[in-house]
C-alpha cells in the first residue's frame, strides 16, 4: 500500500538512490589507471586503483558470475594488452594475467560456452580477434582476421584503412558483430556450437561515409532489432533482424535518423560516441561529443557559473522498431565517450573524458527520462584524456 501512495517521481528517486554500496570501475588514459569507485547514496568515492592494464586503459568487460574483469589497453605506443582481474568486494582488483595483443584493442565482449571466449575489435590494426579466457590466468589468442581497403572511403582522413570499433554479441549468443568505421561495414561472425571458434559471414553495408562506431540489439517479443550508431554522419541506423536456417542473419534497414532524432541536427565537429539499450529493451540511449549544447550546475557549490555539457539522447522503441525522441539530457560534462546503465535501469554512469569526471545520473524507468546528477567523482589527472569508460559491477 505504501508503494501505491508514492508519486512516480518519488518512487523513481528512491529506486535511483542506492541504499547499499555499489561498485563501479572506470578507465582513464591520463593516469593510466583503472579506478574502483564506491557509490553509496549520493556519494561516489575512489576506493582502489590499478595500473596493471597498461598505458591506455580503454574498455572493460565483466564476467560477474566468475568475479573477473577484463581490461583492454589501447597502447598508443604499440604495447597493447588484455589484463584479467579478480574483483574483490572492497573494490580491489587482483591481477591474474596480462597478455600482449595487436595494437589498439578498443572494445570486447564475452561469448561461447561459460563465457570462455573474448572477442575484440582492434581499431588501428584493422583486426577482429578472439581469445580463450576459460583459464583466467592463462589468456591465449584463438583466432584473428586482419582487413584491408582497396581505396580510402568518402572521409579519407578517417577511412584510409578499416577501423573495427566494437564487438557485440547478439541475443542468441550465436553471432558477433563488429562495426567497421573505416570500411562502412558491420562485420558479422557466426560462432560454432559449443565452441569459441567462428566463421565470417557477409557483412552488412552501411551508408558511405557514415563511419559505424558502436551498436546494440533490442528484443521486443518475437522481434529483434539492431541499432547502429554512426560516428562520422552522427546518425542512427535501425535494422530488423531475422534469423535464417543454416546459421545466417538477415538485416533489413528500417530507418536512418539523426543522432538527435528525426529532423535533428548537430553542430560541426560533433562525433557520436556510445549507444546502449535499456535493460527492459524499451529505450535506446546514445551519447554525443563536442556539442557543448547544454549546461549543468557547477560542482563547486560556492561557484554559480554553470558548466558546459554534451548530451545523452534517449529514444523510445515502438512496435516497428522505429525510435521516438524522448529527451536530450546533460551527460554531466564534456566528451561522454562511454556510459553504462545499472541492471535495474535506474542509474546511468557517464564518463566525461574532457572533464576528468564520472557522474551518476538518476533515470526514470517508465518514461526513460534522465533526471538529476546524484553523485560524481574526479577520475584521472591532468588535462583531457580522462575517463573513457565506466561500468557497474552488475
Amino acid at each position: 500500500m505504501l508503494l501505491n501512495s508514492l508519486s512516480a517521481g518519488l518512487l523513481s528517486l528512491l529506486l535511483a538512490t542506492p541504499s547499499s554500496a555499489v561498485l563501479l570501475w572506470a578507465t582513464s588514459y591520463n593516469d593510466h589507471t583503472v579506478t574502483s569507485l564506491n557509490l553509496k547514496g549520493r556519494e561516489l568515492k575512489t576506493v582502489a586503483k590499478s595500473t596493471d592494464c597498461g598505458s591506455e586503459p580503454t574498455w572493460l568487460t565483466l564476467n560477474k558470475g566468475q568475479s573477473v574483469l577484463y581490461c583492454l589497453n589501447e597502447g598508443w605506443g604499440g604495447a597493447s594488452s588484455i589484463t584479467s582481474y579478480r574483483t574483490l568486494a572492497d573494490g580491489t582488483l587482483e591481477t591474474l594475467d596480462v597478455l600482449p595483443v595487436l595494437k589498439s584493442p578498443v572494445s570486447s565482449t564475452l561469448y561461447g560456452p561459460n563465457k570462455s571466449g573474448l572477442a575484440i575489435a582492434h581499431y588501428d590494426t584493422s583486426t577482429f580477434s578472439t581469445f580463450s579466457v576459460g583459464d583466467v590466468r592463462e589468456l591465449a589468442l584463438a583466432q584473428n582476421e586482419t582487413y584491408t581497403l582497396a581505396k580510402p572511403g568518402p572521409v579519407p582522413d578517417r577511412q584510409s584503412v578499416p577501423h573495427l570499433h566494437d564487438a557485440i554479441l547478439d541475443p542468441t549468443g550465436k553471432f558477433i558483430l563488429s562495426p567497421d568505421l573505416g570500411a562502412d561495414l558491420v562485420r558479422v561472425y557466426a560462432v560454432k556450437p559449443d565452441s569459441i571458434e567462428w566463421t565470417e559471414l557477409d557483412p552488412v553495408k552501411a551508408a558511405p561515409g557514415s563511419g559505424p562506431r558502436h551498436g546494440a540489439f533490442a528484443v521486443a517479443g518475437k522481434r529483434t532489432f539492431f541499432y547502429l550508431l554512426n560516428e562520422l554522419s552522427n546518425t542512427i541506423t535501425g535494422y530488423r533482424v531475422t534469423y535464417k536456417a543454416g546459421s545466417a542473419l538477415e538485416f533489413v534497414r528500417i530507418f536512418d535518423v539523426s543522432s538527435h532524432g528525426p529532423g535533428g541536427s548537430v553542430p560541426k565537429g560533433t562525433l557520436a560516441a556510445e549507444i546502449e539499450v535499456s535493460p527492459d529493451q524499451r529505450f535506446v540511449l546514445i551519447s554525443s561529443r563536442f556539442e557543448n549544447s547544454l549546461t549543468i550546475p557547477n560542482f563547486d557549490k560556492a561557484n554559480s557559473t554553470r558548466l558546459p555539457s554534451d548530451p545523452i539522447v534517449s529514444f523510445k522503441i515502438d512496435r516497428s522498431g522505429a525510435l521516438e525522441l524522448v529527451q536530450e539530457a546533460p551527460a554531466g560534462g564534456r566528451n561522454p565517450r562511454g556510459f553504462s546503465l545499472n541492471r535495474a535501469g535506474t542509474l546511468v554512469a557517464s564518463a566525461l573524458q574532457d572533464d576528468n569526471r564520472v557522474v551518476i545520473i538518476e533515470r526514470d524507468v517508465r518514461s526513460g527520462r534522465l533526471g538529476k546528477i546524484v553523485a560524481w567523482a574526479t577520475v584521472g589527472e591532468g588535462q583531457g584524456n580522462g575517463p573513457s569508460y565506466v561500468l557497474f559491477n552488475e
